[in-house]
């Protein structure tokens, strides 16, 4: 027979996954603690006899890593006492009730995260295990390293699975949709493994395994990691396996193929790399985004320059990957404190976990490094300093090859580096512009130090690059086309140039268009014209071109830019100036259009509705959409639709039924023979199947979709119908009589719960908090109608916020299908009554006081009373009867006292007639002490 277990324990996994925000992790089964905050567990030991006392002989025990010590605190024995320690592993007693002992635990804020086991020596010796535990970083804990003080800003940077990452061009950017996935049930074990596969932690498991307490270490290791292998290496798999980085919306699939070793690397472009890194640090409890920096520079540290190149044509040319300018970069932010800087470089730290060279065995990520570091031009601090300031701050130099392959220095229009750098905003999905961040403004005196601090340290030999350039070219050029352009039509090219130069010039100019990649590598050109002009001293000139939708159609990659490049220069001159401007176009595809309700109940059916139309004059074939949500759907889910006419629109509907409380986020994707990959997404909010749960703002929301959507005619058999019988206005002091009619036009029986709510309206029709609620239960055969009836008594309604008089009936009626809303809105008539009287009086004064009742009503309000009481005003309640008041009239009665006591005393008039009963009015006054005594 199976012997009882000295000790019993319960981790209390739901209250403490609560409590230390990590219930999306697991809610019952899996325990994750963050670190530096207490957590309960309860024991019930087999002596029942034991008292508080007799527990300080238990000790209880945690331990990690791959060989525990108490010297290198990866095992810890700690007493249970009735006190606690915030600076150690301490436990205390909280109470004890029918045996059971509550037990608070508190863990350093400092500790190692990974995986702990909790066990317990008995007074005998006898250990026994309780369980294991998850510990990471806690950005709520003060004293841990990395504490964020903002509330929004925890909750964005280490709660929040969906987000944005923006992409395309400084002037046209992308927002691309990204689920993180942090919390899924699997990643936990991901990142673990990340930082067990390590080659330093291979090497020398228990020496970094100690490492593990540090936010540098971690970000490096995990950087590492995700960085190992460059960028043409993860390329190649990806598309050798058809996977290319536009359909990628989430960290999750990624990972999961990673670690089940289906692929050597995480794969992607440095986006996708960017968003791994911030699904891991964040899973860990380290605040991490995502940011983006237009126009970067690449391998630029020996030089803080890069010279472009292009041939006589005006075509982009490389003589190898290293010479261009990447539309964008894409690197993290995490934040922490520095323990090894000074207080001033806290805060958010770069973090590239883009290779881009070849590993070879030594740390390759780059960073952490303060951002602070970076604008202030400290490249020399820990880490790789050197490398961030380059892909911020380039300078460029523009070569044309002349007919005989030297390369000319060129006039042209400098594209900035790192003058746009941007992330998601905190609460919505709106740009923000970090650029001064990272640096000073243009020009400004601020940027010329830094810079020059900058040379001085990466440098090898002081370089003067403007040195030798040509002087200011005769011929100033700009391209004015739209920066974005619709897909499917021509693009128009529109070129203005200005002879700056004294004498008339004989010019030669060069349209050209290539595609381009998002690393800055150009393809071959596709269009190119050539126009011949003279232009006069001071003259200016307009060209035009136009770039044919089937010139550019089968060119285009899936980034859909086209660089638009012109040159000019002097006719049969090779020794001439040369002027060169290059502008790149977005060509836009359609949108997908999502249309569903921004709030749906959990475990109700939801049907979202995609359309998209088809602007070209072919037909869209092979369309695909695809469709995943965390909380929405299972799993991603596959539609095939019928083709496209052109000019015609795509509708396809995709039903769901959510399963998580909480903000989500559809994802669509839509694939197609001829606009290729269209991304879209929307947001809904599932309310909890509880409705009383419910927030008044959920109330609110639910009520709002409720009155937008349209009934569903195909759902004959769930079909439920409404109606609210009341008076449209209520006499103030009355009781208000409901009717709710609840009709069930299916062939089914139902069984519906229905919530009746009242409250009143702000001036903007927004809802007050409920006032009044009531619940009940119906049983509807098919086709039976059944009424539920209720009245809200005036003291539910009596005190109104404000001067609000209109109330709102609200009705939920709940079955298993769905839940259906309706409502009605009532005037609550009362007269107004107004106090005229000083607002400071002296005590023992005769005061005068003027009320006035305004009729409201179309008759005589009869029977008319009014009541005055104030303590320390007047010693007892006073009645007064007035005359009848006629319709929408003012009636007036005259009131004197003398106040008894000093100091803030409120004056309150209660009206009553035959029509109304208990209108209340008050007023404050001021009483003021007197040394004159009362009359006696």
């Amino acid at each position: 027979m199976k012997q009882d277990l000295p000790v019993r324990c319960n981790l209390q996994v739901f209250k403490n996954n609560s409590a230390h925000r990590t219930s999306a992790l697991s809610k019952a089964t899996s325990l994750f603690l963050r670190r530096g905050q207490e957590f309960t567990i309860t024991l019930k030991f087999q002596d029942q006899t034991l008292r508080q006392e007799d527990l300080t002989k238990f000790t209880l025990i945690t331990t990690t890593g791959p060989n525990p010590c108490k010297l290198n605190r990866t095992k810890n024995n700690f007493k249970i006492t009735s006190l606690c320690d915030r600076k150690t592993w301490s436990a205390r007693v909280v109470d004890c009730v029918q045996g059971v002992w509550k037990i608070s635990i508190t863990s350093p804020a400092d500790a190692i995260i990974g995986y702990y086991l909790i066990s317990i020596r008995i007074s005998n010796g006898i250990v026994e295990d309780l369980g294991e535990f998850m510990m990471l970083f806690n950005p709520w804990c003060k004293d841990d390293h990395v504490y964020l003080h903002n509330e929004t800003e925890r909750q964005e940077f280490v709660l929040s699975e969906d987000s944005i990452i923006y992409l395309g061009t400084e002037s046209s950017a992308q927002p691309h949709p990204w689920h993180f996935g942090q919390f899924e049930e699997d990643i936990p074990n991901i990142c673990l493994k990340f930082l067990n596969m390590s080659p330093r932690y291979q090497a020398e498991p228990e020496k970094h395994y100690l490492r593990r307490n540090d936010p540098i270490y971690i970000t490096q290791e995990i950087g590492d990691m995700i960085g190992r292998w460059d960028e043409t290496d993860r390329v190649n798999f990806m598309c050798k396996n058809g996977r290319l980085s536009y359909t990628l919306v989430s960290s999750v699939p990624i990972l999961r193929l990673w670690f089940r070793g289906e692929t050597e690397s995480a794969y992607g472009h440095h986006w996708v790399f960017a968003a791994i890194l911030c699904t891991v640090l964040r899973c860990l409890g380290i605040p991490a985004r995502v940011v983006t920096n237009y126009n970067s520079a690449y391998n630029t540290e020996q030089t803080l320059h890069k010279e472009i190149y292009y041939d006589k044509n005006g075509a982009r040319i490389h003589r190898s990957r290293n010479d261009s300018i990447w539309h964008y970069h894409i690197w993290n932010e995490c934040w922490m404190k520095r323990r090894d800087l000074i207080q001033e470089y806290s805060g958010w730290q770069v973090l590239d976990a883009t290779a881009q060279l070849k590993y070879s065995g030594a740390l390759y990520c780059s960073g952490p490094v303060p951002v602070r570091a970076i604008k202030e031009g400290h490249v020399e601090l820990n880490y790789d300093g050197k490398t961030i300031f380059s892909k911020v701050h380039t300078d460029t130099t523009v070569l044309v090859r002349d007919s005989k392959g030297h390369f000319r220095k060129a006039y042209s229009k400098i594209r900035y580096v790192g003058d746009g750098i941007s992330t998601k905003s905190v609460g919505s999905d709106v740009q923000d512009d970090i650029t001064l961040h990272y640096k000073y403004p243009k020009g400004s005196k601020e940027e010329y130090e830094v810079v020059k601090r900058a040379k001085q340290l990466m440098l090898p030999t002081p370089q003067d690059i403007n040195g030798n350039l040509m002087s200011i070219s005769p011929v100033v050029m700009s391209i004015n086309s739209r920066n974005e352009q619709v897909y499917g039509e021509d693009i128009s090219v529109s070129v203005t140039m200005s002879n700056v130069s004294g004498e008339k010039k004989a010019l030669e100019l060069v349209l050209s268009a290539q595609s381009v990649h998002d690393f800055g590598i150009t393809r071959p050109q596709f269009w190119s014209e050539k126009f011949h002009f003279h232009l006069s001293s001071g003259e200016e000139r307009n060209v035009s071109g136009r770039i044919n939708y089937s010139a550019y159609k089968k060119e285009l990659l899936d980034n859909n830019l086209i660089r638009i490049n012109a040159l000019v220069k002097e006719q049969k001159q090779d020794n001439g100036c040369y002027a060169l401007a290059d502008q790149d176009v977005t060509l836009c595809k359609p949108s997908l259009v999502i249309q569903m309700p921004k709030v749906a109940v959990q475990f109700q059916t939801i049907t979202a509705m995609v359309t998209l139309h088809n602007p070209l004059k072919e037909t869209l074939s092979k369309c695909i959409i695809k469709a995943s949500g965390k909380g929405l759907l299972h799993r991603e889910k596959i539609y095939r639709c019928m083709d496209v006419l052109p000019g015609d629109n795509l509708l396809c509907p995709l039903t769901f039924i959510p399963t998580q409380v909480a903000e989500c986020r559809l994802y669509v994707q839509l694939q197609s023979n001829k606009l290729g990959i269209i991304n879209g997404f929307h947001g809904l909010e599932v309310l909890s199947s509880d409705v009383q749960e419910w927030s008044t703002y959920h109330l609110e929301q639910f009520h709002k979709c409720a009155e937008d959507k349209s009934r569903d005619e195909a759902s004959d058999d769930s079909l439920l119908s409404l109606g609210i019988q009341t008076s449209d206005t209520v006499l103030f002091g009355r009781d208000i009589p409901i009717i709710l009619k609840v009709s069930n036009y299916s062939q089914i029986k139902k069984e519906v719960c229905v919530f009746l709510y009242a409250q009143y309206l702000d001036d903007n029709g927004i809802g007050c908090p409920c006032f009044w609620k009531e619940q009940s239960k119906l049983s509807l055969q098919a086709k039976e109608d059944n009424t539920v009836k209720a009245q809200i008594h005036p003291l539910k309604y009596q005190a109104s916020p404000s001067e609000a008089n209109v109330i709102r009936v609200l009705s939920l009626v709940k079955d298993v299908i769905g839940t259906h809303c309706i409502s009605k809105k009532l005037i609550v008539l009362k007269p107004k009554v107004v106090i005229k009287m000083p607002e400071v009086v002296l005590q023992y004064q005769l005061v005068t006081v003027t009320v006035s009742i305004t009729n409201p009503l179309e008759e005589n309000l009869d029977s008319c009373v009014i009541i005055v009481s104030g303590k320390g005003l007047i010693h007892k309640k006073r009645s007064y009867r007035c005359d009848a008041i006629g319709p929408n009239e003012t009636g007036r009665c005259i009131i004197t006292f003398s106040a008894s006591q000093s100091g803030a005393r409120v004056l309150q008039v209660r009206f009553t007639c035959r029509q109304f009963r208990d209108v209340i009015s008050c007023h404050s006054v001021d009483v003021l002490l007197t040394d004159i005594p009362p009359f006696k």
